[in-house]
């Protein structure tokens, strides 16, 4: 793929859309996001909990950025059930592998959800009993759930849809470097 400036149309087969932030961009926000841990969090050994799917990559290049001793695991939830279901419905797909208790507990999400999601993985994270929880987004839309505080976000954004850099449009897309914001779709609008 050829570099692409933030603005620039891009053709994603049937799909269309515009680069939002390109990968220097994201690379430097995301050695910001590391430098204010590392500032904030001293000399504690979090554990970075990747919220999966759309926060592994973020969750990489910020472990990188953080550059202190520290440990990962990951946690997934869904609340997307079939339809009629209660829309506040969330499962939980992937339990922690480790113990947090009494451990910072830095949570990094894609994209901070709209709905209540984020509210039930800090319920969750709870019940393990870390002594903190601090959580990161690469995303925050507007509007976002506001309920869970964010101690860092990358880039605030509209009520768009984005894809790139972990995040998907079914299942696709993740791989790009830059975050895009779909426009189109030969197939149908995506819904967020």
């Amino acid at each position: 793929m050829k570099t692409r400036r933030a603005g620039d149309e891009i053709t994603l087969g049937a799909v269309s859309g515009r680069v939002l932030f390109t990968p220097e961009q994201i690379r430097d926000r995301v050695q910001e996001i590391g430098r204010s841990l590392r500032e904030r969090l001293g000399d504690e050994r979090p554990v970075f909990i990747g919220l999966l799917h759309g926060g592994f990559v973020f969750l990489s290049d910020l472990i990188r950025a953080f550059n202190r001793p520290h440990t990962i695991d990951f946690l997934k939830v869904s609340r997307y059930d079939p339809p009629g279901l209660d829309p506040t419905d969330v499962r939980l797909i992937q339990d922690l592998s480790g113990n947090i208790r009494g451990r910072t507990a830095v949570v990094v999400e894609g994209i901070r959800a709209r709905g209540t999601k984020i509210e039930y993985v800090d319920r969750f994270l709870r019940l393990h009993e870390p002594s903190r929880i601090e959580y990161c987004a690469m995303i925050r839309p507007e509007p976002a759930n506001q309920v869970v505080p964010l101690a860092e976000a990358g880039f605030s954004i509209g009520d768009e849809f984005v894809v790139g850099y972990g995040l998907d449009y079914r299942e696709q897309f993740r791989n790009l470097p830059s975050i895009i914001v779909l426009e189109s779709s030969r197939e149908d609008r995506p819904s967020s």
